[in-house]
């Protein structure tokens, strides 16, 4: 069961601008958090103890993945590379070398995708480090987010468009939709086939199969959002805020959050907790508004 208070994780010295959480692994699951210190860190994901960190990088880390089965790692960053580590003893396993800041980055099976800030996608294969990537251009600007989907696509999104591609053909997207001013763009596989895209509007719920869109949340200063292993809820991030919503558009839960922006929001694999990165360089953990209303059902 989840804790009922916030849970707050030092550590970082800069902006925490990505989380990422692994599958529960023997019962147990962690996450990664990738920030401008340029020194990703390893954290228990029910406590938010700290497990280690991965010191290589030499610029700010923009993003990274966890590995399936929890035991590699890979991040980005602002120092032209991509790295992939062992998260069992914090040793560097890798690195590809790209021309520009790398500010993107998925794993799936043995394929790693790089979105760099020359506008070019890389696709990785993280069996054979020495294969020269696939690579192209999905946007004429900087591709900001990349995704595998979970039928086997590709996910890229730039400033202001989202584009599914197939691997078999990237001479032009499978369909793709233009949303205003987009902040954040979320995805997990292993959660609900939904792209959550934060924009300045509020946040927008996207289907991976169909890209019809609905806006079940309108509010503005949105910076990010997440959507529930369940599918029931979203959590946001704005300028001071956190709040969860129903999937329907009603407020559930308001926290006062970080001392800036929150940069990047994202639940838990079993639904219980949220956490939040921000730019006062601080990580928040916050139970659901599912758990904190059973608890008060309880008393």
């Amino acid at each position: 069961m989840a804790e009922l208070h916030v849970k707050v994780c030092g550590g970082h010295t800069r902006p925490v601008c990505h989380i990422d959480y692994s599958g529960v692994c023997d019962g147990s699951y962690w996450f990664l958090s990738s920030s401008h210190d340029s020194k990703p860190m390893l954290r228990n994901g029910e406590t938010g103890d700290w497990v280690g960190t991965f010191v290589g990088h030499t610029g700010a880390v923009y993003g990274g993945c966890i590995y399936e089965g929890a035991e590699k790692a890979l991040t980005v960053s602002g120092d032209y590379s991509a790295k992939i580590w062992n998260c069992l003893d914090g040793g560097c396993l890798n690195t590809w070398t790209h021309p520009h800041y790398v500010k993107s980055c998925d794993w799936k099976d043995d394929r790693v995708l790089t979105g760099c800030f020359d506008k070019m996608v890389r696709l990785f294969d993280s069996t054979n480090y020495d294969t020269e990537p696939i690579q192209w251009m999905p946007h004429e600007n900087v591709c900001k987010s990349v995704y595998f989907l979970s039928h086997g696509g590709v996910l890229t999104v730039c400033e202001d468009e989202i584009a599914q591609w197939d691997l078999r053909d990237l001479e032009k997207p499978v369909r793709q939709i233009t949303v205003d001013s987009l902040n954040c763009v979320d995805y997990v596989r292993q959660h609900q086939n939904l792209i959550v895209a934060a924009h300045k509007n509020g946040v927008s719920l996207i289907d991976c199969d169909t890209f019809d869109a609905r806006q079940p949340i309108t509010l503005e200063d949105v910076e990010c959002a997440s959507i529930s292993p369940d599918g029931q809820n979203i959590s946001l991030g704005s300028r001071l805020l956190v709040k969860e919503y129903s999937v329907d558009g009603v407020i559930q839960r308001s926290h006062y959050a970080h001392h800036g922006p929150v940069l990047h929001i994202r639940y838990c694999p079993t639904g219980e907790t949220y956490t939040s990165g921000a730019e006062d360089g601080m990580i928040r953990i916050w139970p659901t508004s599912k758990v904190l209303a059973s608890h008060e059902n309880e008393e």
